[in-house]
């Protein structure tokens, strides 16, 4: 597979003029061939040219498309660095083309990369911006909503913000259970969260009875070795020991 995309790109490159966009599609395409074989390095280079190329002809959609598959394999690669100034290209280049659909996820892609250099205020920055993109796209009410909320929640609980979280945190289980119903993965996730943080700021009783409602609600679909039941488990360990 992979030296028949390198095939295919030089035969494009040979068949094609300069100036048409099916030049950047062809090494668009190759990239994508490489990624998918795992010779992720050559998909990089392929992405590189290509969106190089739909830069120079003012494509500027296709050059959104292919700055995103840039970022995250970038990221899938742990080149955050770089996959941090794709991702902002490529949000940049999707408002240009009036294309929101793929602006939260990229937004929080980003926001998780700053939050993992400590970069906390850029981190809060874009994942309030992909919080509006998807209030504003889906309403109040919808899982990516609530994906958001979650994630925020997250980043203000590892900054030491209780109340910020806990309010995020039950925003995102409010959606969950009314998108899902109560016995759902993902609610789970949001009463795990919410103990962690009442566990955090000392709220001891509370904690307990999120990470018990937790516990049951995930046993009903994970099998009892399942890492995120240990993480609970001994964390209300913790928490007995404390008490």
């Amino acid at each position: 597979h992979h030296v028949a995309a390198q095939k295919f790109k030089e035969a494009a490159q040979q068949v094609f003029r300069a100036s048409s966009p099916r030049l950047s599609d062809a090494l668009e395409i190759a990239g994508d061939v490489c990624q998918a074989s795992g010779f992720f390095q050559d998909a990089i280079a392929d992405f590189k040219q290509s969106l190089s190329h739909n830069l120079e002809i003012g494509n500027i959609a296709s050059a959104a498309r292919v700055a995103a598959k840039l970022a995250l394999l970038l990221e899938h690669q742990g080149e955050e660095a770089d996959a941090r100034r794709f991702y902002s290209q490529a949000l940049e280049l999707y408002e240009a083309a009036h294309d929101f659909s793929q602006h939260c996820m990229l937004a929080s892609n980003l926001a998780g990369i700053e939050k993992r250099a400590g970069n906390f205020p850029s981190c809060e920055k874009h994942y309030l911006q992909a919080l509006e993109t998807a209030v504003r796209l889906h309403g109040e009410v919808h899982p990516e909503v609530a994906l958001v909320c979650n994630n925020l929640a997250v980043a203000y609980t590892e900054a030491g913000d209780w109340v910020r979280a806990e309010n995020l945190h039950m925003r995102a289980l409010g959606i969950r259970e009314q998108v899902f119903g109560a016995m759902n993965p993902d609610v789970a996730q949001s009463l795990a969260n919410l103990a962690v943080v009442y566990h955090a700021s000392s709220n001891f009783e509370k904690a307990r009875g999120y990470y018990e409602a937790a516990l049951k609600t995930y046993l009903a679909f994970k099998k009892p070795d399942a890492p995120e039941l240990h993480s609970l488990q001994a964390n209300l360990e913790k928490l007995k020991a404390i008490t």
